[in-house]
């Protein structure tokens, strides 16, 4: 059986927590931290698998590592500036951090080699996240913008000295972006929700970049999250959470005639005597909210100290969390970790291969990689940069250049690349000749 816990995060208080959202109960801990941003590094390959836990902190340009056989410090890395914000890719491979000074940097995990760094905004960045499918990072700012960065420019070799190009801009929003969401599906397909002082949150078409939808709420949003299956939209609003669907019957019809709420740059107004619905009870500002997997448990997390679990279809709460002895900042409901499941809490499972994070960008890095061609889904807009650079791995057999710059590699929903190992085994297993028929198809 599938169980779920809730790992929680303060800026004052030094202690990470992980606990069951079902019981409440306490089941790890880890100490020596007051981050500033903190994000949950999936296992490379197994985006449902929770592999370690990175923070940065609040009174130093350091981060810090966490994995779950022990409550300390796995590693300390420092960094170029102080971060306020962490994204960690949906596959594993890149973790992503921001500045109070507008600068993202990109790091790949595996190697601990900075791939990128660049002024993304004028202001401090608020929040960082990648798309479900890694094609894209997405960033927003105090500068109340928001903005799309393809992940085959920030990660190209070729272009590291380069000021990359926004896919997207979203200029919208009149006040600080406090929360960016980013939906189900690839780049052709997703949904980016974008949250604000300004009182809104805006829904975004990914494929083409139009505003879909906005909609207005009685107070500033602080924190979003969506149900799984994108049917409803739960914002933080002061100290309540609104609840909104985003499906409705459709007046004078059956019941299962329903129609999407919104659309074609609509504007919905949001109260709790129209399609919404709130939670109440924290006392003070909500600054992060998290959902089960399967959406009927919402997690939220409060200035007050604590962090409450409500269930989603009858807006009851159905425990507090109170063991913090500050604000809670972040939260996070993941799956529980096989470290921590039963008749396992005595095993050693292999960490996740994350090495220390560099602080500059080396040449040396540059001879690890491969030229090769990434062809994404088709979209109503295609990313510009065709020919890009990724990691490949050491291996027994050499490849010339030459094939390695006219074999054709794909980039797949599951963000993998083709590498140099995979060439060497088709060229082991099937001759040179083979190799070149197989590339002759693309």
């Amino acid at each position: 059986m599938l169980s779920e816990i809730a790992v929680t995060t303060s800026n004052t208080d030094s202690t990470i927590y992980a606990w069951d959202i079902r019981s409440g109960s306490t089941l790890f801990s880890f100490k020596q931290n007051k981050s500033n941003g903190v994000c949950i590094i999936p296992r490379p390959g197994a985006p449902n698998q929770t592999g370690a836990i990175m923070t940065a902190q609040t009174d130093r340009a350091s981060l810090h590592l966490y994995d779950w056989q022990r409550d300390q410090i796995l590693q300390k890395m420092l960094t170029p500036e102080k971060m306020i914000t962490l994204a960690a890719s949906n596959h594993g491979h890149y973790t992503a951090g921001a500045s109070s000074s507008g600068k993202i940097y990109i790091w790949h995990n595996a190697s601990g080699a900075l791939k990128h760094m660049f002024d993304a905004h004028y202001q401090p960045v608020t929040c960082l996240t990648f798309t479900k499918d890694d094609s894209a990072l997405i960033s927003a700012s105090e500068d109340a913008t928001v903005k799309v960065w393809p992940i085959v420019q920030l990660c190209s070799t070729a272009l590291t000295q380069l000021q990359p190009s926004p896919l997207y801009s979203w200029i919208d929003h009149t006040l600080p972006v406090s929360a960016v969401y980013a939906g189900s599906g690839s780049q052709s397909n997703a949904r980016i929700y974008t949250a604000s002082a300004d009182f809104t949150v805006k829904v975004w078409d990914l494929a083409s970049g139009e505003l879909l939808t906005t909609f207005l709420f009685p107070k500033p949003v602080t924190a979003i999250v969506m149900h799984p299956a994108e049917t409803q939209l739960f914002a933080a609003c002061g100290n309540d959470v609104y609840k909104v669907d985003l499906y409705r019957q459709r007046q004078h019809q059956r019941y299962d005639n329903v129609q999407g709420v919104g659309g074609q740059g609509a504007v919905e107004h949001v109260d709790a005597n129209g399609t919404s619905s709130v939670f109440k009870g924290h006392s003070d500002e909500i600054r992060a909210l998290s959902i089960s997997f399967d959406g009927s448990l919402l997690v939220s997390a409060s200035q007050d100290g604590n962090a409450f679990v409500w269930d989603v279809a009858s807006l009851q709460q159905l425990r507090t969390f109170a063991s913090h002895k500050g604000p809670v900042t972040g939260i996070e409901c993941v799956l529980r970790p096989i470290e921590l499941s039963m008749g396992t809490l005595q095993q050693k499972h292999a960490s996740i291969p994350v090495k220390t994070f560099k602080r500059t960008i080396s040449a040396e890095d540059g001879d690890k990689h491969l030229d090769v061609e990434q062809q994404l889904a088709p979209s109503r807009k295609r990313f510009a940069i065709d020919t890009q650079s990724v990691d490949d791995g050491d291996s027994d057999i050499k490849l010339s250049r030459d094939e390695q710059r006219n074999f054709t590699v794909w980039y797949t929903p599951c963000g993998l690349f083709y590498n140099s190992k995979l060439l060497c085994f088709l060229r082991t297993i099937l001759g040179k000749e083979a190799l070149e028929m197989i590339n002759a198809l693309k």
